[in-house]
């Protein structure tokens, strides 16, 4: 029997839904399963170096030679901000589908970007991420950079500071 009219565009309409829900619904499985990869590949063994960097004798400092790894906390510290890194690298895969809001990832990935530690890592690390996230990474690093001078500046900052410096980060990430 032939559909005709609405009924027969009801039915493609109908049809083409599904198929886009079943596709985005694959899209969102791979990403996330592309992030449990990471982390299973990735993240855990640099957690396992700096957990076991006491048994592993020179082996994390060979692992990372231009960091200057000398001790249990500096393994953690690289484990800490790789993790970090990471995390900025998973939110450009995951955005899309993300409902929490950029303004809220971007205000804690600013409070993150903060720290001196993940700043002076960063360039020895960054081969490993991609551009997108390099570019990424160090817009934070320059807008954070912005807030400590404001801070050092006037003694503290306030909520329309860390809001005019999420706004600017927004445009450059939408």
């Amino acid at each position: 029997m032939l559909l005709t009219g609405g009924a027969g565009l009801f039915v493609a309409l109908t049809l083409y839904h599904q198929a886009r829900s079943q596709e985005v619904a694959a899209e969102k499985a791979l990403e996330l399963s592309t992030i449990q990869i990471i982390k299973d590949l990735w993240i855990t063994p640099n957690l396992r170096l700096a957990h076991d960097y006491e048994k592993l004798g020179s082996m994390p400092a060979e692992m990372y030679p231009d960091l200057s790894i000398q001790s249990s906390q500096d393994m953690h510290q690289v484990a800490f901000a790789i993790s970090v890194f990471q995390i900025f690298e998973d939110y450009k895969t995951i955005y899309t589908h993300d409902k929490t809001g950029l303004n809220v990832w971007l205000g804690n990935f600013l409070n993150w970007s903060q720290s001196d530690t993940l700043q002076r890592l960063w360039p020895r690390l960054r081969i490993n991420y991609q551009p997108s996230t390099i570019r990424m990474t160090e817009a934070l690093f320059c807008a954070a950079n912005e807030i400590k001078a404001l801070r050092a500046k006037q003694g503290q900052v306030s909520y329309e500071d860390y809001q005019s410096a999420i706004q600017k980060l927004a445009l450059i990430f939408k």
